[in-house]
């Protein structure tokens, strides 16, 4: 499939087939994600990926606080057979951004470049969800479908302690992964370009510059 078309049929889908994701279509989908940049080549992010049913029922159990009764939303997101954690740990950031090849850099980065709290741009978050969107692009493109979803702050820890993941990783995401179910609403009708996009100062809209060349 061609980006365009991936990026065209990509949609948050919230209810899946139960069957597993055979294991070379994970693979790849995993190293695909994992080619994501990262501000500085910091790499202060990782992928935790729950493919095996008692694992991804074990995240439902700790993401949500109504798990035993869940409303339809949360009913059809647990019935994906993947779901990928992606974590951040800013303070690998903070180290990279602490060396002397980025010194430069530093003067941008707040008061405090060593405390990541004082950071205009939170690049850790920024990274890691770039990752998640690789990770939902490869999945359309090899016929699956996902959904990137957020975990509650409250929940973070339990999550953490959960699957092990070091107290200083945030929890910036999920992405649930699988088919289709069949039933799926229909797509909503995505915002006009010219509503999203602005050319030249903001609040003048892009309109089709090939247009222009008629």
């Amino acid at each position: 499939m061609e980006l365009h078309e991936a990026v065209r049929r990509r949609r948050a889908v919230r209810r899946f087939d139960p069957s597993p994701v055979a294991p070379r279509v994970l693979d790849r989908l995993v190293d695909l994600a994992a080619r994501h940049p990262s501000a500085g080549g910091s790499a202060g992010r990782a992928l935790l990926v729950l493919h095996r049913p008692d694992d991804v029922g074990r995240f439902w159990s700790a993401a949500s606080d109504d798990v035993a009764s869940p409303d339809r939303w949360l009913a059809g997101m647990m019935t994906a057979p993947v779901v990928v954690l992606c974590l951040a740990d800013p303070g690998a950031y903070a180290e990279r951004y602490a060396r002397p090849d980025k010194v430069r850099a530093r003067a941008d980065l707040g008061s405090s470049p060593e405390d990541p709290a004082t950071w205009p741009v939170p690049w850790w978050d920024v990274d890691t969800g770039m990752a998640g969107l690789l990770l939902w692009l490869a999945a359309v493109d090899a016929g699956l479908a996902g959904c990137l979803v957020g975990v509650p702050g409250h929940r973070w820890d339990t999550v953490r302690e959960a699957f092990g993941v070091p107290a200083e990783h945030r929890v910036v995401a999920a992405v649930a992964l699988g088919r289709a179910a069949p039933d799926q609403p229909p797509a909503r009708r995505r915002r006009p370009v010219g509503d999203v996009v602005h050319d030249g100062t903001f609040g003048r809209p892009w309109t089709a510059l090939g247009a222009e060349d008629a």
